[in-house]
């Protein structure tokens, strides 16, 4: 119901796009403490952190896979900014996109063997699907519109959830991946960052009220819709725990 929060980390600079880890004991997240971007984990009951990621450049847009194992990124330290997977076991870094347009923000498929990202080599940013085998070509999703990002995936990997821009409103929709179907949810005109909940039901975002950051829920069909109260400040970025921490 977005009452009671709790803050783990203050910073007098930015801190952004933090995401849980499976087991709902870490977070993933990006903070500019240093002056520059650098990937953080943090325990939640020891506030113990591990820099993962501080290349020159950027560092952003961490993604947990749903075994745990590894963290997707987007990196600009090869010069553009393409997606990489870091091992959290021995911090072996592999990159998974080489293209000159910008490819970031990935979101893993629930088996772990390829991501959903947002990129620009279409001219417009669009979702692609890349398989980690090697070899295989990111295939493009979405079609509708000159802007889809930031995709969420369901955990049964059936549907997308994503921004969806047109005419300068930007809502939360999703894409059927069997079918190819896209449903608008939401009525904008500031809609971002989607999450889906861990059994799928409903969609997390932000949005506006009255020109202030807030938090909302959509139910994959589009039916029901809440918002979340919060006592003060604005909300963005919402990432929802799988697990109870």
């Amino acid at each position: 119901d977005g009452y009671d929060p709790k803050t783990l980390l203050t910073s007098k600079e930015p801190i952004m796009s933090p995401v849980w880890s499976p087991d709902g004991s870490k977070l993933a997240y990006v903070s500019f403490e240093s002056g520059m971007s650098a990937i953080f984990i943090h325990d939640i009951r020891t506030a113990d952190r591990d820099k993962i990621a501080t290349f020159k450049g950027v560092n952003s847009a961490p993604a947990w896979s749903p075994d745990g194992n590894t963290i997707a990124m987007t990196l600009s330290k090869d010069g553009n900014p393409d997606i990489y997977i870091i091992s959290l076991q021995n911090k072996a870094l592999r990159r998974l996109t080489r293209h000159w347009a910008i490819d970031t923000e990935p979101a893993w498929m629930p088996d772990s063997k390829s991501l959903i990202f947002t990129s620009s080599r279409s001219g417009k940013p669009q979702l692609y699907e890349l398989s980690l085998d090697k070899g295989e070509r990111p295939k493009r999703l979405t079609f509708e519109g000159n802007y889809n990002a930031n995709a969420s995936v369901s955990p049964d990997g059936k549907v997308i959830a994503f921004v969806h821009g047109a005419n300068n409103s930007y809502k939360i929709a999703v894409l059927y991946k069997d079918t190819r179907m896209m449903q608008v949810l939401t009525d904008g005109p500031l809609d971002e960052s989607p999450d889906f909940a861990p059994n799928g039901a409903m969609i997390l975002y932000a949005s506006q009220d009255r020109g202030r950051a807030i938090l909302a829920a959509v139910s994959t069909d589009g039916r029901q819709k809440q918002r979340l109260a919060l006592s003060d400040g604005e909300v963005r970025e919402p990432s929802w725990a799988a697990k109870r921490h």
